[in-house]
């Protein structure tokens, strides 16, 4: 099974920062999160995971400064949840997805961040 890629033009935040934003802020950045996922699902042709699907999923976060590591992780829970809520793996669960491998690479200043989501069918 081929993985199936989504690219993400935004960037995730750090657990530092969600912290220390509102319910509401929060709310809708996984709303925003899940309209990029819907959309970058259809252009790629992705359909959406069934219960008897399990995934390893990679997330990779391309940015400009590095986060410490647990707060890169820490900020990953608003895009996991919206990942689960648009279909692209059944449940967040560790029985669905594993536990997913998240990392950061540095661009350079003149490119825009991104996030790109990797997901590749466990077969049993």
């Amino acid at each position: 099974m081929k993985d199936e890629i989504i690219k993400i033009p935004h960037t995730i935040h750090s657990r530092n920062i969600l912290d220390k934003k509102h319910w509401a802020w929060k709310s809708s950045l996984k709303k925003e999160y899940q309209l990029l996922i819907r959309n970058q699902m259809k252009l790629n042709h992705i359909s959406k995971a069934n219960g008897h699907q399990k995934y390893y999923l990679s997330i990779t976060n391309y940015r400009k400064r590095l986060l410490d590591y647990d707060n890169l992780v820490g900020g990953c829970k608003g895009l996991i949840d919206a990942l689960w809520y648009e279909g692209f793996v059944f449940d967040d669960a560790v029985k669905y997805i594993g536990t997913p491998k998240i990392k950061q690479m540095k661009i350079k200043k003149n490119e825009e961040p991104y996030i790109s989501v990797r997901r590749r069918l466990i077969e049993l």
